[in-house]
């Protein structure tokens, strides 16, 4: 087919990406023309494992352009442009602004929402637009989201009218997952649904993991382990830490909140998991300090600021939270990432060791595995906040009791 994506952020590119590599046709649109004059030079604008592989293979199924008159052949076209968070509410302005641009140059096309969206906005957009919308979202996990756009565990799409899932349900099929046809409203609202589940039981881990710490003999992800053999819970998403962050559960999470309000229903649990979430990096902070005292002139070292390993991703980084919280605390912090080489107001190295010499502490603060492997001997006061160290590696450590 002739595939039309707008917008070629995370979604986008690794959408376009994955549907070149199956023989489509992509027309690539984004408004950000450094963008696409770096996707024309075939080079990838972000990181992600195993997209440039993708992008150089394909490189003669792709056009990119700034330019929405390319669309007018499309069979199918992606809306996949961002959904920022305002004041803890879904700004939906670009998802209009691609309507409009894809009805001026009046394409005939399947047009289909990847974006994240509030339940009701394929209404708001034929109301606005005219256009009859499909609603299809995402499901991929950045780090792994060709793997998990190639092999998804579902495909949601949504639609007022069973015929316009055609295509979709076509252009889908080589993934073999299972499909849940419904209304634009459902698809919409599984969403925000999956999202906020996955981010109540992680804020649900990390009070265990407090509770852990009060308890000697306790072990956080002894009990993760338990609990995940039941096919009920299953083990995803059950590893204590700092937290969530990244561009979906925090933005998300807000967003099902206020939307839920403004249909005047309270979804507490939602709100409980975010409020655990917030405190999580003061809190673990607390816990240095109670243990090993003021952090006021220390050198601290902070081995991670990506939001998650496999990413160079710091939007809501718990990471990055973490370097200024221990800023404020007087702490003269230091940082390495093996993708973020500069961060604005962050002392970033480019080197490890320099980043772990001659510190006082180090913080593991992103889950890379190459973390492991560094000599950390010379540290001094290791705290493992990603429970990704071998043991006896960390002076302290998530969800365990401090025996001293």
């Amino acid at each position: 087919m002739k595939v039309g994506v707008v917008g070629l952020g995370y979604v986008g590119i690794v959408t376009a990406a994955v549907l070149a590599d199956q023989g489509h046709q992509i027309m690539g649109v984004d408004t950000d023309k450094d963008k696409i004059s770096r996707l024309q030079a075939g080079k990838s604008v972000i990181f992600e494992p195993g997209l440039d592989e993708l992008i150089s293979r394909n490189h003669q199924r792709f056009e990119f352009t700034s330019n929405y008159d390319g669309l007018g052949e499309s069979e199918v076209i992606f809306i996949c442009v961002s959904t920022p968070d305002r004041g803890g509410e879904i700004n939906l302005d670009y998802v209009f602004s691609a309507c409009e641009s894809i009805k001026n140059v009046g394409s005939k096309a399947t047009v289909v929402i990847k974006s994240t969206v509030i339940p009701g906005t394929a209404r708001k957009v034929f109301g606005r637009t005219g256009i009859r919308v499909v609603s299809n979202p995402e499901f991929l996990r950045e780090g792994s989201a060709i793997h998990d756009t190639v092999h998804p565990d579902r495909i949601v799409m949504g639609a007022d009218e069973p015929q316009r899932l055609i295509l979709l349900r076509n252009l889908w099929g080589f993934t073999k997952a299972p499909i849940l046809e419904t209304t634009n409203e459902n698809a919409e609202l599984i969403k925000y649904a999956s999202n906020a589940f996955l981010a109540t039981k992680i804020s649900f881990i990390n009070e265990i993991a407090d509770l852990c710490e009060k308890i000697p003999g306790a072990d956080v992800s002894v009990i993760a382990e338990g609990m995940g053999y039941d096919k009920r819970i299953a083990p995803e998403f059950l590893r204590a830490g700092l937290g969530f962050g990244g561009s979906c559960f925090p933005k998300d999470t807000r967003a099902l909140i206020t939307f839920a309000k403004e249909n005047n229903t309270d979804i507490r649990i939602v709100e409980s998991a975010v409020s655990v979430n917030s405190d999580r990096v003061k809190k673990a902070v607390d816990r240095i300090e109670a243990k090993f005292g003021s952090l006021k002139t220390k050198n601290i070292c902070v081995l991670g600021l990506s939001f998650k390993n496999d990413t160079d991703d710091v939007r809501y980084s718990k990471s990055w939270e973490l370097v200024e919280e221990l800023n404020r605390r007087g702490g003269l912090v230091k940082a390495f990432d093996p993708t973020v080489k500069s961060a604005q107001g962050i002392n970033v190295t480019v080197n490890p060791d320099r980043c772990i010499e001659n510190s006082d502490f180090v913080i593991v603060a992103t889950e890379w595995k190459e973390f492991n492997r560094l000599n950390l001997n010379t540290a001094g006061r290791v705290i493992d906040f990603r429970r990704i160290l071998d043991k006896g590696k960390a002076d302290m450590m998530v969800g365990v009791h401090d025996k001293n």
